[in-house]
């Protein structure tokens, strides 16, 4: 009679899987298989303590049944482990139809096993089994299962956070102690194909121990509705150990088919076989490109969305923490990237609405304006992703203005590579592109990749924001103390000045001392003239001087003052190269003061012997003249390129006071022009100074 009650109940439990055509959800399907577990694991238990008191062949049946019935209960409470963890994941009709298949060919086995009566034997109390047969082949079912239950076990432990391991730690123990223990058992039954009785009854107090931490944590945490998560980080780190498990699970089904048909398998074969597996798992470790297409084949096959955007948003934000420059942010944002995307090209622009965007590249020197695969201000490119929120090369839904890109920008993004773009925004202000190549799996772009650079381009224009923020505050601050540092010295040169003055005024009273006279009226004029070049210069680093604009030919103009120079600067060696006539726009006092703090600057850094080539050029597509002065001296430090040396009190110099590149770089833009600097290929400093010509005065305000 108990043995009827144990088949019903199995079937029971059976009959419960039919549940899984009304719970679609992975989380309810997995609590389902938790209920189930539970639910056979006490009868197991119980059904081991009936064999034990009975060791009969004809208990023996039911138990292999209930061990069937349990394990496969256990191996669908491992499999939805993942399918747990997203509440709207729906479990398909064919999954569903291939498990009530697996369930029908478990009762088909037990049924057989039922009539098959002659499975054990008993002898002094001890139930034996032959070789190969139902329980030999039941038992290795039952010990795949409980192995796979526990690696995926193990996974999930592993993805929890330190904050809810002490919610599941009862339940993780307690599984694995029932893993463990039919693990051993069964161990013992392949080995020495037999079944004792005390081994029965501590098989069943450990699987009622382990059945009471289960509860005890279903219970008092209330995991029946929890989602649980398995990272991908954890499935990652398992590949390479589950394809060799597969691999030795093959050799090792192999190996039992030739011993079943008395085929010997050779030492060295055998052997060879395990090196050729570790052999591929060497490789699979070794080839990141094969490692990133699984990864892939995972995310895109297992997973509801292709990223894990959190771990993107985290691993940006902590390449993020301390970045100063926009430099930094662009690297940042550049590894997270090519981490996170299946492609082995990407390219970001940066730049703005006014000078148009430059390309950024690692090693790259970004004074480097003449970059082919620039963007101006006005490309197509760019105001289509002024509207949408990004360009891909294969729309599958194009519009008009797509089409217009694709007949203007193809070739553009082909001979670059690039299939998609997206763009950076500071508020509605387009602040860069960022270009993405195709996938080198083969994929396809789609929603996932949109959002994923729409997250990771919203938080680096954020760090943009806050670097050029900080950058122009801290130029504010500098600017502000050297407005007040310029007031007080002002101050103090006036009074020195009146003083002077008073002390001329009353010099005429010794008039009669001829040599007192002279010498006294030289030493004041030369006081006065200094105090007012030192009272001028200042008055320029404090505000913008007013430029008094005029034409002249800059060819016959750098050639006299630089002879004009030359008699002052005697050491150094000024050769100027002026190859056609140049007519520009400017204000000849400011572009010498231009001409003499950048040739002072040289004999300084350089000293005794320095030669210095200026050569003169036109850039007629921009409207510019372009005048570059190249020296032979030590060249500038890598630190303060391609900005730094400009800002105010930057300089390498050991006497040097950082006030005079910064200086010219105020006088140039009051020329409406720009200085850049850089090392020359062939050694020494190189500065550029581009004015406008005469050709581009309209776009100026002239003042006579």
């Amino acid at each position: 009679m108990i043995i009827h009650l144990f088949y019903a109940l199995n079937l029971l439990l059976i009959l419960s899987c039919l549940l899984v055509f009304r719970l679609k959800t992975g989380e309810r399907l997995f609590s389902l298989s938790l209920v189930q577990a539970l639910l056979g694991l006490l009868l197991l238990a119980g059904e081991y303590i009936y064999l034990a008191y009975h060791p009969e062949p004809y208990v023996v049946p039911i138990v292999l049944f209930s061990e069937s019935v349990f394990a496969f209960i256990w191996f669908n409470m491992a499999h939805r482990l993942r399918k747990a963890t997203i509440a709207t994941t729906t479990e398909s009709r064919f999954s569903s139809y291939i498990e009530i298949f697996i369930w029908i060919v478990v009762v088909g086995s037990a049924c057989y096993c039922q009539a098959y009566r002659p499975v054990a034997q008993v002898a002094d109390d001890i139930l034996t089994f032959a070789l190969y047969g139902p329980v030999y082949f039941y038992s290795i079912f039952i010990l795949i299962t409980m192995l796979l239950g526990a690696w995926r076990l193990e996974q999930f432990w592993r993805s929890l956070t330190s904050a809810y391991r002490w919610e599941y730690k009862f339940l993780i123990v307690g599984s694995f102690l029932v893993c463990g223990t039919l693990c051993w058992a069964i161990s013992y039954r392949l080995t020495y194909m037999r079944l004792i009785p005390d081994h029965l009854f501590l098989l069943a107090a450990l699987l009622l121990l382990a059945w009471s931490l289960m509860i005890y944590a279903v219970a008092r945490h209330r995991l029946l509705n929890r989602k649980m998560f398995v990272s991908r980080k954890v499935v990652y780190s398992f590949v390479a150990p589950l394809i060799f498990a597969v691999y030795l699970f093959a050799f090792g089904i192999v190996s039992l088919v030739m011993r079943i048909f008395g085929l010997p398998l050779p030492f060295v074969l055998r052997w060879l076989f395990l090196a050729l597996g570790l052999v591929a798992i060497g490789i699979f470790t070794c080839s990141g490109k094969l490692r990133r297409r699984v990864h892939f084949f995972i995310s895109t096959h297992f997973y509801v969305n292709k990223y894990e955007y959190r771990d993107e948003w985290l691993a940006l934000s902590h390449q993020l923490q301390g970045a100063l420059t926009e430099a930094d942010v662009v690297k940042a944002l550049r590894q997270v990237l090519a981490e996170s995307l299946y492609t082995t090209n990407l390219i970001i622009w940066l730049g703005d609405t006014e000078h148009g965007y430059r390309p950024v590249f690692p090693h790259e020197n970004p004074n480097n304006k003449a970059n082919k695969n620039n963007l101006g201000p006005d490309d197509s490119l760019v105001r289509f992703l002024e509207k949408h929120p990004y360009f891909h090369l294969d729309d599958r839904e194009p519009d008009k203005a797509w089409k217009e890109i694709v007949e203007n920008k193809k070739a553009f993004l082909v001979n670059l590579n690039l299939v998609l773009l997206t763009p950076l925004f500071i508020g509605d202000q387009l602040v860069g592109l960022i270009g993405i190549g195709p996938e080198f799996t083969g994929g396809q772009y789609g929603q996932d990749d949109f959002d994923l650079l729409t997250a990771m381009g919203t938080q680096a224009a954020s760090a943009l924001l806050a670097v050029r923020m900080a950058e122009k505050l801290a130029h504010t601050r500098e600017q502000e103390a050297w407005d007040r540092l310029s007031a007080f010295v002002l101050h103090d040169v006036k009074n020195a000045a009146t003083m002077l003055s008073l002390v001329r005024d009353n010099a005429t009273d010794h008039i009669h001392d001829p040599e007192f006279q002279q010498d006294m009226l030289e030493a004041v004029d030369d006081a006065l003239k200094r105090m007012a070049k030192v009272q001028d210069r200042l008055r320029t680093l404090k505000g913008k001087r007013t430029p008094i604009w005029k034409e002249l030919e800059l060819c016959r103009f750098l050639k006299d003052r630089c002879r004009q120079l030359g008699k002052k600067l005697g050491t150094l060696k000024i050769s100027p190269d002026c190859p056609c006539e140049i007519r520009i726009h400017t204000d000849p006092e400011l572009l010498f003061s231009i001409l003499e703090n950048l040739l002072l600057n040289v004999l300084e850094a350089g000293g005794d012997g320095m030669e210095v080539r200026i050569r003169t050029s036109k850039d007629d597509d921009h409207g510019q003249a372009i005048i570059e002065i190249v020296d032979n001296g030590p060249g500038i430090p890598e630190e303060l390129l391609p900005d730094a040396l400009f800002e105010p009190f930057k300089t390498s110099k050991p006497k040097g006071s950082g006030i005079g590149l910064w200086q010219v770089k105020r006088l140039a833009a009051s020329l409406k022009g720009s200085i850049s600097a850089e090392n020359a290929a062939e050694g020494g400093a190189r500065f550029v100074v581009r004015l406008p010509l005469s050709e581009s005065v309209g776009k100026f305000d002239r003042k006579p």
